[in-house]
């Protein structure tokens, strides 16, 4: 399947503007039956690969990282697919239009890709319908990222959507929304910690940003574990300019952030000891990338633009490498 994917289905798919195919990628994930089978002829041989995460135990480390299926919309599918667990979201409590367009590029030739969206999504209400539906299996292994520019709509996005999950990941770190850098500094970061801790009673996790100061990055992670955090994400996308995107920035995603991933997963883990869960997000690829995170400090790692660049299949192959160590 992944030879089909590469030589056949990518090409065509990307032909199309990025945010289309994305949007076909999603409409595709849909039609669960096909995606149950796919799971079952792909499945990693020799059982799972059980992992734990603050407490929520899931069968294999491989998850999708938010930003793929912004509204909720096929996450059962994501799982049947390969995935360990699924991230939905980001979800802000008001319907957001998102940065205007263009707002999406492909960099083929480095495995990459660079987004401003900024949120575009339906809003808290659509997302608590469609998580209400998932199956108690399902909803054990899914998370909800979260986000906003203010603490009371975070913290009621929070109250509404942990019933129906595992556990919520807060998103500061996005470098394509106003206003939500504010999170970065830790005294801020703090508040909004101490009033979300307060209402939680699931895990809660931290998407953190990538900062090239080691010691902002580790105040912030510091300040984040003394409000009661129970695992952070490391780490989102990386910033810069672009002028192919209508707002002159983005987000870069990808295969160039592996070595800034595994650098970073090791200053967070050195720093916090064995506690805390940390979840490697950036560049991985496939199982070695994976290992080699992992071997850093991470407990689990997250996987986006990896999906749109080796298909389906990518899950499994990872969690299949992951246990034979090849």
């Amino acid at each position: 399947m992944s030879f089909i994917y590469r030589y056949v289905i990518r090409l065509i798919v990307f032909r199309l503007p990025p945010e289309v195919s994305h949007r076909f990628a999603v409409v595709s994930f849909r039609f669960r039956p096909i995606w149950k089978l796919f799971g079952i002829i792909s499945r990693p041989s020799g059982g799972d690969h059980r992992t734990v995460l603050s407490g929520i135990e899931i069968p294999n480390p491989v998850g999708i990282a938010a930003g793929f299926d912004k509204d909720c919309e096929v996450l059962g599918s994501l799982q049947d697919v390969g995935f360990g667990y699924v991230v939905g979201g980001t979800i802000t409590l008001d319907a957001r239009p998102g940065n205007p367009k263009p707002r999406m590029l492909r960099k083929s030739k480095d495995g990459a890709l660079v987004n401003a969206l900024g949120f575009p999504g339906h809003g808290l209400e659509p997302a608590r319908s469609r998580l209400a539906k998932l199956s108690p299996a399902a909803a054990r292994r899914t998370l909800i990222s979260i986000s906003g520019t203010e603490d009371d709509p975070i913290r009621e996005c929070l109250i509404a959507l942990e019933p129906l999950v595992a556990g919520i990941e807060v998103n500061i770190s996005s470098p394509n929304t106003a206003g939500l850098a504010v999170f970065q500094e830790p005294v801020r970061l703090k508040q909004l910690l101490d009033t979300l801790v307060s209402s939680k009673s699931k895990p809660l996790f931290v998407k953190m940003p990538r900062l090239s100061d080691t010691g902002a990055f580790l105040e912030l992670i510091q300040a984040a574990h003394e409000s009661g955090a129970d695992g952070f994400v490391v780490a989102n996308t990386l910033p810069i300019e672009h002028q192919g995107l209508a707002v002159g920035k983005g987000g870069l995603s990808g295969k160039p952030l592996l070595k800034s991933t595994i650098e970073l997963v090791g200053q967070a883990r050195n720093h916090l000891g064995d506690g805390p869960t940390v979840i490697g997000c950036g560049g991985i690829s496939n199982a070695e990338d994976a290992r080699v995170v992992m071997e850093a400090g991470a407990d689990a790692i997250q996987i986006y633009t990896a999906l749109v660049y080796e298909g389906p299949g990518v899950a499994s192959a990872i969690s299949r490498g992951l246990r034979s160590g090849s």
